[in-house]
């Protein structure tokens, strides 16, 4: 699954789901392509939510399976799951297409322990892009924020949750190390593919600006 599908594909129905506004009122609505963004931001399955930070790590994710990659997160995200409670109520007048059991987070948000976890990955994978992968990590937290689904006070106890998971892991698990050894020779390989990832048009006219590696 490539989330440019998402972004692309489900531009129409993203903006008409977000046309009510938000459970968190926006000061200035956003333009209809960050609208589509936020949509696409909502998957952060193990399997594809590598692509979100292709533009920050320079790579495209999508464009060959990257299976020690894919099991760093996979890894990831059970811990996550254990970590944080399902605590949600059902949303309203917000742009996610949601599945049955999700909605507004009451009180830590697993979305962003998801984001914090991975991020945390991928800067250890590519330190030269951590700047870079933070600003990417913020946009898929505004994203959860302009659909209605976590405020920061949420976010924050979720991105606690997820640097916890993540260090846990790096310091308890030597199979984990491994993988992500692994893992970060993976991104450094599909760093080197010179073609740019065909969504990074679109980032730089609706997300925050990358800082330039240094």
């Amino acid at each position: 699954m490539d989330r440019r599908r998402l972004i692309l594909g489900g531009a129409a129905g993203a903006v008409a789901a977000c046309a009510s506004s938000p459970q968190t009122p926006l000061t200035t609505p956003p333009p209809d392509d960050r609208l589509m963004f936020a949509q696409a931001h909502l998957e952060l399955h193990p399997r594809v939510a590598a692509q979100h930070f292709d533009c920050a790590v320079g790579a495209r994710f999508g464009a060959a399976p990257r299976p020690a990659l894919t099991g760093v997160f996979e890894r990831l995200a059970r811990e996550v799951e254990v970590r944080v409670p399902h605590d949600v109520t059902p949303a309203e007048g917000t742009c996610a297409r949601l599945r049955p059991g999700e909605g507004r987070v009451l009180g830590v948000s697993r979305r962003a322990a998801l984001v914090a976890a991975y991020s945390g990955a991928l800067s250890r994978m590519a330190p030269d892009r951590a700047g870079a992968i933070a600003a990417r990590a913020g946009d898929l937290l505004e994203s959860e924020r302009l659909c209605g689904l976590a405020d920061e006070a949420a976010q924050n106890r979720g991105g606690i949750a997820g640097r916890d998971a993540f260090m846990a892991l790096v310091q308890g698990e030597d199979g984990f190390r491994t993988r992500l050894e692994q893992a970060a020779a993976e991104v450094a390989e599909a760093r080197r593919d010179p073609l740019e990832s065909p969504g990074c048009a679109a980032e730089r006219r609706a997300l925050s600006p990358l800082p330039d590696a240094g």
